[in-house]
């Protein structure tokens, strides 16, 4: 590939794809539709667990990120914000939205419903929950960690939290909504679908566990412009759901 055919494609990726991989955009997509179908776009919203871009790169404006780590790329576009998932520093209705993104799998079980109430506890018109849950979800990570450590010969970090904490089963996290809810006074209206199938997620996750530059390229860039098929593939047994949780006025 020439170099003017290179830079071509870097500048399209940039502005199409600004800070965007796969599987990422399959779990944030659905969220920022969410939001912007509420016209929340323009309010005030934090993320929980955020890293260092979180939902940014797919609404492309100003939010508050909640973490206790924010290396990797970086965007001014996110405050960070450190804290625990679990222990928010901030009032009541502080925001209009609060999201967590596939954040409660990473936390011991014992804390994951305090993070939920959280989550909840802040947010005054909107919050979304996005969770692998299951236990189709949980033997397919087993599996993806051991094929990474087979090739890599070392763990990765957020593989290896879910094979020790186990994923949440989605009628337990139901449940912690229902009560976090009574015990926060607050009426919720609570809808939940899910996210991609898991056959598909299977071939996403076995082309980034390579050491071929190549494939991890396809994985990277060229998957992002099957986005808009791979967001309809959220048929059959799923690796995630969505909880939207509104509170009416």
């Amino acid at each position: 590939m020439n170099s003017s055919v290179k830079r071509k494609l870097i500048k399209y990726f940039n502005i199409f794809f600004w800070r965007q991989h796969p599987e990422a955009a399959l779990r944030y997509l659905p969220v920022a539709s969410e939001i912007k179908k509420r016209k929340l776009q323009d309010s005030k919203i934090l993320e929980i667990g955020s890293g260092s871009l979180g939902i940014v790169p797919y609404l492309k404006k100003n939010i508050d990120g909640l973490d206790i780590d924010f290396s990797g790329p970086q965007t001014k576009m996110l405050k960070k914000i450190r804290g625990k998932a679990d222990s928010i520093p901030f009032r009541k209705n502080s925001y209009d939205v609060s999201i967590s993104v596939d954040v409660i799998e990473h936390l011991d079980p014992a804390i994951r419903e305090k993070a939920i109430y959280e989550l909840l506890r802040v947010a005054k018109k909107l919050a979304v929950l996005v969770v692998p849950e299951g236990e189709n979800a949980q033997n397919q990570d087993k599996k993806l960690y051991t094929r990474y450590v087979r090739i890599f010969k070392r763990p990765h970090p957020f593989l290896e939290e879910h094979v020790k904490y186990g994923l949440p089963k989605k009628e337990d996290l139901l449940v912690s909504i229902d009560r976090s809810s009574r015990l926060l006074n607050k009426k919720v209206k609570v809808k939940s679908y899910p996210n991609l199938n898991l056959f598909i997620r299977n071939i996403l996750m076995l082309t980034w566990i390579t050491k071929n530059k190549f494939v991890y390229y396809l994985y990277l860039k060229g998957y992002l412009l099957l986005v808009p098929l791979l967001r309809r593939c959220n048929f059959g047994k799923t690796y995630r759901t969505v909880f939207v949780i509104e509170f009416p006025s």
